[in-house]
């Protein structure tokens, strides 16, 4: 018989995580007639991810959804894995597509998963300004986080782990 701890063998642990950006609300207007063509950048370490654009509007809704494959053992020891920083992190930038020129930044949160998993907690972070600029209201975009393995969900191994967590982030500070 195997000298490990029945849980270390059963121990469940992530291959990938899926991140679906619901809507926005209240964001700042940065086109014409006050409003926005928005879109959301979604990146994990070098990975990204662009939502469509939603055009002429403050609250968008997109429900779209990516998946981003974790690196293993990024989400255990605090996101001390010894991977560079910013592995366990899920940055959502928020920006205005300009017609002519450069997009606008609208907005930026980051979530650190290692947090969101090991501790299933809610998280509510602040999409901020840039560093070195003044902060500024900048409202809330709402998404859910699922961890899944090998495509398969937490609650397909009828575990008692909460899979997914809503939350809102504030794109204020």
């Amino acid at each position: 018989m195997s000298s490990l701890n029945v849980q270390e063998d059963h121990k469940w642990v992530p291959t990938h995580v899926q991140v679906t950006v619901l809507r926005g609300r209240g964001l700042r207007g940065k086109g014409k007639h006050g409003t926005s063509d928005v879109y959301t950048i979604i990146q994990l370490g070098k990975e990204k991810y662009s939502t469509g654009v939603a055009e002429k509007t403050t609250e968008p809704e997109w429900k779209e959804e990516c998946s981003f494959e974790l690196l293993p053992g990024v989400l255990e020891n605090g996101g001390q894995s010894g991977y560079p920083a910013g592995s366990n992190e899920l940055i959502l930038t928020v920006m205005h597509r300009a017609l002519i020129g450069l997009d606008v930044f609208l907005g930026q949160a980051v979530i650190p998963l290692d947090k969101v998993f090991l501790e299933i907690i809610h998280i509510t972070s602040w999409l901020n300004s840039k560093t070195g600029k003044k902060e500024k209201e900048r409202g809330d975009i709402q998404v859910t986080i699922q961890f899944t393995r090998d495509n398969l969900t937490a609650s397909m191994y009828d575990l008692v782990i909460k899979d997914k967590v809503i939350m809102f982030i504030s794109l204020e500070r």
